[in-house]
């Protein structure tokens, strides 16, 4: 499935899911792909940011220890 951001010719923005790529240009060729909010047939891919996924890596994260400190007693003071 993919996900595309849409635009039609008054500007208005929606969403919709498709099969393919070819899905979504074979329905927008035969005008089934319509704006959501008025209705129109005239729809363009919008520009979207890509999706980025993680790393494979699904092993432990690793974490920078904090460094060791100690807290000297107050002089004068017996500890």
């Amino acid at each position: 499935m993919i996900r595309y951001n849409l635009r039609c010719e008054r500007g208005h923005t929606f969403e919709s899911w498709f099969q393919s790529s070819a899905s979504y240009d074979s329905q927008v060729k035969r005008k089934l792909v319509t704006c959501a909010v008025c209705g129109s047939a005239q729809v363009e891919k919008a520009i979207m940011a890509p999706r980025l996924g993680g790393s494979k890596k699904k092993g432990p994260r690793r974490i920078a220890a904090a460094p060791a400190f100690t807290i000297d007693p107050p002089e004068g003071g017996s500890a």
